[in-house]
């Protein structure tokens, strides 16, 4: 994308444009969450329209001509909604949420930001893909913002397992001082045991052992790195022993199969109990379905009472669950953007918000945690082509 000239505008008014615009897109961002769980609140959507037109009308003074049309067409689509033409659902979310991303994207990259992954033509493609979808009939939305989500973040489609792109498990573990040695090596064992038992669950444990460990080590390593990696070896190893019908069931679980499925954190912990020197990934293990609130389970410990590494873990198994096919999970991947801001929702209630701030910063620093086993790709979408 071409980078604007903003030099002859006053800087009092970019540094408006841009605190006024970030609280915004702020704002967008949580009514699309909320409007998934209310998707026809109609003071949601008017407030949404509003947002967007006078983030348009803000472009429009600083210059920002070029990107009006992406606002111009997320119009035209919260329009439609408004009039009952279309309805709202978690596609459609999706699809808006990471519209503003590039949105975004494309601000900062003109006011000197790194250049965004979409060019002039991508960036009016995508607006028109977006007029577009407001118009197409009914019958035709599912398929059509499937395939629009699956080009704005191809990462939403279903990953194939890439195992020889993994790092092995003793040079990631030496990566963070870990010694690899007998009960580690049975953990992990056990850990692609289990992994076996569901296709859904293949390379979820490498996954999850570098983003935790990650997050620990940039928090100041509260939590030993081999007690925290035995910990997510471990922690979910009592669902394997659950009927198959029963882990891929589609439909809400008995009162009676959540029963079970609750008991799970206590079989890996019981096993760790009985050896020693593991009684701190013990505890781990039974806490790590705990919630910041006191809300959680087995014994609906706050987030004060809850290890380090169990917050660390609630985390980062709920991001791998939101980011990868998993069957209890509605089936579908989620796009990285949409679980960082539902984890970033749920900061001070489920999660720990003092471990949710580390998850971001983790993130950041090293993106290619996110990406791990996806194929992701620059954003486009229908008709977009590569630069």
């Amino acid at each position: 994308m071409s980078r604007p000239d903003l030099a002859e505008l006053s800087s009092d008014l970019l540094d408006d444009f841009r605190l006024e615009s970030s609280e915004q897109f702020q704002r967008c961002e949580q009514l699309l969450i909320e409007l998934e769980h209310a998707p026809t609140d109609n003071e949601r959507l008017r407030e949404l329209f509003r947002l967007i037109h006078t983030v348009k009308g803000n472009l429009g003074c600083v210059g920002l001509d070029a990107l009006m049309s992406v606002p111009q067409a997320m119009e035209d689509v919260l329009s439609c909604l408004r009039e009952g033409e279309l309805s709202f659902d978690s596609l459609l979310g999706d699809i808006l949420l990471l519209t503003l991303d590039h949105l975004k994207a494309l601000i900062h990259y003109a006011f000197g930001g790194p250049e965004a992954q979409l060019s002039d033509n991508q960036s009016q493609a995508l607006a028109q893909a977006l007029s577009h979808l407001a118009h197409i009939p009914a019958e035709q939305q599912t398929g059509i913002r499937s395939a629009l989500l699956q080009q704005l973040d191809p990462s939403s489609e279903a990953a194939t397992l890439h195992t020889t792109e993994q790092p092995a498990v003793a040079e990631l573990l030496k990566r963070y001082g870990i010694e690899l040695d007998a009960d580690l090596l049975f953990f992990v064992d056990l850990m692609h045991a289990s992994e076996r038992r569901s296709h859904y669950w293949q390379g979820r444990g490498l996954r999850q052992l570098d983003l935790a460990l990650a997050i620990n080590q940039l928090g100041g390593t509260p939590e030993q790195p081999a007690q925290l990696a035995a910990a997510i070896c471990l922690h979910d190893v009592g669902m394997a022993f659950l009927p198959l019908d029963m882990l891929h069931k589609e439909a809400n679980f008995t009162h009676e199969e959540r029963r079970r499925m609750q008991s799970h954190p206590r079989i890996a912990h019981d096993l760790l109990k009985r050896m020693p020197r593991w009684h701190s990934a013990a505890e781990i293990v039974l806490q790590h379905q705990e919630r910041a609130d006191g809300s959680g389970y087995p014994k609906g410990l706050k987030e004060i009472e809850t290890s380090p590494g169990a917050l660390i873990i609630s985390i980062v198994d709920t991001f791998d669950a939101r980011t990868h096919e998993r069957a209890h999970q509605t089936l579908n991947k989620r796009p990285l953007l949409r679980a960082i801001l539902e984890i970033n929702n749920l900061a001070g209630t489920q999660f720990s918000a003092h471990w949710v701030e580390l998850f971001n910063q983790t993130l950041q620093q090293h993106p290619e945690l996110a990406h791990r086993q996806t194929s992701e790709t620059a954003p486009t979408a229908e008709h977009i082509t590569r630069r």
